[in-house]
């Protein structure tokens, strides 16, 4: 069976703009509930945001400006670590006028000293390893080289020094450079220098802490430097 339409072709045009037209109305309608919908959540947003931002204003007024606390710390630590490496270049503190002392109360009369000069250098201790070894390498120490520089009447008196100063415990490898004769004052005199070495790390002993009667012997002799053992 065939249906047959009668309505004209502008009636059913009109009808077709209708539909569309609704459609196209309920589609704005959506949109713009839609638009409604997302300004409403974006306002909320932005006032939450808002919020946010003034409690953290309020926090950066509590705490201010770290950054001079920072530089400070900064500037100190930059300070402790210069002073740390200087500790470590110098190493173990040297009892300089304890040790002249220790010379000194070995001369006789008309001798006298010159010139002092030390270096100090970290060094293997003999029999704790062998060089070159990663799986036994040698323990170090710190060796203080010591070279004075003195004038003495004759070389009889230099070699008592050499001899007093060799059994001094707080000296080791004592030996005598060199002697020459020169003029002081119109007067013939015996140039001499001696060099030796010295444990600095045997030193390193608090004396607040250790009994000086059992204290190692570098130790005894050293609190003894005021002593006149010259003999």
């Amino acid at each position: 069976m065939k249906t047959v339409n009668f309505l004209p072709d502008w009636y059913r045009q009109q009808q077709r703009q209708g539909r569309n037209l609704r459609v196209h109305v309920g589609v704005m309608i959506l949109l713009g509930a839609a638009a409604f919908g997302a300004r409403f959540i974006g306002a909320e947003h932005v006032a939450r945001l808002a919020s946010v931002q003034a409690q953290l204003a309020e926090q950066e007024k509590l705490v201010g400006d770290p950054t001079p606390q920072l530089e400070a710390k900064q500037a100190e630590l930059k300070r402790l670590e210069n002073l740390q490496l200087a500790y470590r270049e110098l190493g173990n503190t040297i009892p300089m006028s304890s040790v002249v002392q220790q010379v000194l109360n070995d001369m006789t009369l008309g001798m006298a000293l010159s010139h002092v000069s030390i270096e100090v250098h970290s060094e293997a201790v003999k029999g704790s390893g062998i060089l070159g070894d990663v799986r036994h390498p040698p323990r170090t120490h710190n060796v203080a080289h010591i070279v004075f520089v003195g004038v003495a009447p004759n070389d009889v008196q230099i070699a008592q020094l050499v001899g007093k100063i060799s059994s001094n415990p707080l000296f080791s490898d004592i030996s005598l450079n060199y002697t020459h004769t020169e003029l002081l004052s119109d007067r013939s005199i015996r140039r001499f220098e001696i060099q030796m070495a010295m444990d600095l790390d045997r030193l390193a002993v608090d004396d607040g802490q250790a009994d000086p009667a059992h204290a190692p012997p570098q130790q005894q002799a050293m609190s003894k430097g005021g002593r006149d053992h010259a003999g």
